[in-house]
């Protein structure tokens, strides 16, 4: 992955974490259908890219029952597990050098 796709791919996991906070107090949709519709919606697959000479994965997963949403981001930084936090200070640092590489072109 170049830093744009890295950085796209950032911005919608974080999006959709913070979108989903409180998800659990949710009501999830009445139908089955509408639920699994959902959840393919907004769970996010599995993507992997390096940075700084580490392997990072993330993925977010998103499953509704009859009566909660249940929503659940799953991050590691050379097969560990970490936070969204890391993953928030990746996408400021690669954001920053993008900005800077445009102002350094002009």
């Amino acid at each position: 992955m170049n830093a744009l796709e890295i950085l796209k791919a950032l911005e919608k996991i974080i999006s959709t974490a913070e979108k989903f906070r409180s998800a659990y107090f949710w009501s999830s949709p009445q139908k089955a259908a509408d639920r699994r519709s959902y959840e393919k919606y907004w769970s996010i697959p599995e993507f992997t890219f390096e940075y700084d000479g580490k392997s990072y994965s993330a993925a977010y997963s998103v499953e509704c029952t009859c009566n909660n949403v249940y929503a659940r981001g799953i991050y590691y930084r050379d097969g560990k597990k970490t936070t969204i936090t890391t993953l928030k200070n990746i996408y400021r640092k690669i954001k920053e050098a993008a900005n800077n590489d445009i102002i350094s072109a002009d």
